[in-house]
């Protein structure tokens, strides 16, 4: 529907712009004079979202468009191109790009001279950038006692989740749900279709068929976030077990059925599972390794075929305690789709976001190099102090609670803030110098329902996000609710 709208806009406008032409006989055709400046004036509308056709008016633009571009400049001087599509001298006619969450825009013509100089204008005002961010719920019943809600089969309208943690796709867009009990801030229990406590599930939600499917019922320790493994021939989902040696194993192949494995670790690596947790899976599409982060730091791959443990670096977390007092935190991974060697780590327990560039880690010793810490306040003030909700530069942000983690396919990284009620974003393709953090939907600190848009839009300590196979559709588990939620971004 929204195609056909663009597109009937695309016709109007430019019926218009070809009237106007007609109608000033002075500027139809007008030629691009460089001795003179470019003079950019008004432009309408003066706000609008991805796609919207904007009018930019102004003097010495040139009818012919090669070498001319047009920009919109957000407030940390990163120039986006917009869609150009014809000139009369004295109007623009364009569409808007695809920006980010930085809302006050400039906007700037540009023509390259044949000489290779580039002369340029902007305008006075600015234009307003739209982000058009909606949340639908797709699996689940919210209600306002589900306190008793069993996990149960069934197609979307009917299927019901008793406690939806954390989630992962595969290459068909089936979203694969760990659910898990949680104490404390997320007090919840996962029940089976008896209604009994167990200590986790494992579901699979079928988006084309939309249907729900329980691959099992109680887990023998918690389930954390699982990954998918596109390794051609061998497409599989890996979700860890919370405790111990132990993870599911779930090959395409053989219908997702759930398979308990056992890593298997050597001299180097016996002690590393003692007493420590996995929170989260992740696989590098360059090696088709699992890499984990455990609460205590340790950062380990292992080959999903022979499953032998590999230790990389010792402590990826800081060495002081976290916002509870405790040596550790539960840490949540996901590389990055621009350069796949990068692993970001968002670091629950310290209220930070840290990264490691795993193809240059033989030069390094592993028993003191960290990485390097990325985002969050709590990186100079401390986990307890620096614990909040605040959007900002990267070192100004703070977090509280951050969870899963995942990336679109133009390097957005999308977080769950599970205590701040809401998901937040960084846009990693900006300078670290310059990214910010920002949120994307959900009133921070103020927990409820409501599907919608960012004005109104509620969850309820999410802690699962994921994105869709091509990178465009981000999923959210939203834990105290107990559905699955789909976020549309334009």
């Amino acid at each position: 529907m929204k195609k056909i709208i663009v597109s009937i806009m695309f016709v109007l406008f430019s019926l218009w712009l070809l009237s106007s032409c007609g109608d000033d006989k002075s500027t139809a055709g007008e030629e691009f004079d460089p001795l003179k400046p470019i003079e950019v004036g008004s432009f309408y509308p003066d706000s609008g979202g991805i796609a919207m056709p904007i009018i930019i008016e102004g003097n010495n633009f040139g009818s012919d468009t090669t070498g001319m571009k047009v920009y919109f400049e957000d407030t940390l001087g990163v120039k986006h191109p917009a869609g150009l599509v014809s000139s009369n001298g004295s109007k623009i006619y364009a569409f808007v790009p695809k920006l980010t969450y930085l809302r006050k825009m400039n906007i700037i013509v540009e023509r390259t001279l044949k000489d290779g100089k580039i002369v340029s204008s902007q305008a006075d005002d600015h234009f307003f950038y739209k982000t058009q961010t909606t949340v639908t719920t797709i699996v689940g019943k919210p209600e306002p006692d589900n306190s008793n809600v069993r996990t149960m089969s069934g197609d979307f309208s009917s299927a019901t989740l008793s406690a939806p943690a954390f989630i992962a796709l595969d290459n068909e867009d089936n979203i694969f749900i760990a659910e898990r009990a949680f104490g404390g801030w997320a007090s919840q229990s996962a029940k089976n279709d008896k209604g009994e406590n167990v200590a986790g599930n494992i579901v699979m939600a079928d988006t084309k068929n939309q249907s729900v499917t329980v691959l099992k019922y109680g887990t023998n320790s918690g389930a954390n976030a699982p990954a998918f493994s596109g390794e051609k021939g061998s497409e599989a989902i890996y979700l860890p077990e919370d405790e111990g040696l132990y993870f599911y194993s779930m090959h395409k192949s053989l219908s997702y059925a759930p398979r308990r494995r056992s890593v298997i670790t050597d001299d180097e690596t016996k002690n590393i599972i003692d007493n420590n947790w996995k929170y989260s899976f992740v696989v590098n599409q360059n090696d088709n390794m699992v890499y984990t982060v455990m609460w205590r730091g340790q950062l380990i791959r292992f080959n999903p075929a022979t499953r032998r443990v590999e230790s990389l670096l010792d402590k990826v977390i800081p060495d002081f305690p976290n916002g509870r007092g405790e040596n550790g935190s539960n840490c949540f991974c996901i590389f990055s789709p621009i350069d796949p060697n990068i692993l970001y780590i968002c670091q629950e327990g310290y209220n930070m976001i840290s990264r490691v560039d795993v193809s240059k880690l033989d030069n390094v010793d592993k028993t003191t190099y960290k990485g390097e810490f990325y985002a969050g306040k709590a990186i100079v003030e401390g986990p307890s102090n620096g614990r909040g909700w605040e959007d900002g530069l990267l070192l100004n942000a703070k977090f509280n609670s951050p969870r899963q983690i995942c990336f679109t396919a133009d390097g957005k990284l999308y977080i769950t803030d599970a205590d701040n009620h809401c998901i937040r974003v960084i846009d990693t393709t900006v300078p670290k110098d310059k990214a910010t953090v920002n949120t994307a939907i959900g009133l921070p600190g103020n927990r409820g329902f409501k599907d919608g848009g960012p004005e109104i839009a509620k969850f309820n300590a999410p802690c699962g996000v994921a994105v869709s196979s091509d990178g465009s559709i981000v999923y959210v588990a939203d834990t105290n609710n107990k559905v699955i939620r789909k976020l549309s971004i334009e």
